[in-house]
């Protein structure tokens, strides 16, 4: 497995991984329907552009096995209110058949690593609640649950409620 810095020809295999993990790991909390919309190919034009001009604000990492993108991580300026020095894990994304080989395990690790090496004081994300894989995988690497909570329904029609974890760096 070789993992590594996105590059603009990365964006249609990020975008079909983001695809296929979605539609395996979010059946229970997003309606059929509204997965069965989702498409690989939306927002390419957009991703090339972000994945050319990374930076502290936007950063994206793939893991890669026989040429193929298996997985993905996004690190970047947090979307929404956070404390100072505060950058955000908002996505990582595995494609179904390569789930429980630590893959995503990894692309955290390296995300907090990262984070620490650009001199943040901590790395926060934003988790569904009830999506307990990522829940244990999150605290085993030492996030903890910040007790914050947020619902929204603006992405898919139906409320998903969602926990805030943080980690010290």
């Amino acid at each position: 497995m070789i993992f590594r810095k996105a590059e603009s020809r990365d964006a249609e295999s990020i975008g079909q991984v983001r695809v296929a993990a979605w539609r395996a790991a979010y059946q229970p909390f997003m309606p059929n329907e509204f997965l069965k919309t989702l498409n690989a190919a939306n927002n390419l034009s957009e991703l090339r552009a972000r994945l050319a001009n990374q930076n502290s604000d936007f950063t994206l990492s793939v893991a890669e096995e026989c040429g193929q993108v298996v997985a993905f991580s996004i690190v970047g300026k947090p979307r929404y209110e956070a404390a100072p020095r505060t950058i955000e894990l908002w996505a990582v994304n595995v494609l179904p058949e390569y789930w429980r080989r630590g893959i995503g395990t990894s692309l955290v690790e390296r995300a907090i690593a990262f984070s620490s090496r650009s001199g943040f004081n901590s790395i926060e994300l934003w988790c569904i609640k009830g999506n307990t894989p990522a829940q244990e995988t999150y605290k085993k690497l030492g996030f903890i649950e910040s007790g914050q909570e947020r619902s929204s329904s603006r992405l898919t029609g139906i409320t998903l409620h969602e926990l805030h974890y943080a980690k010290v760096l």
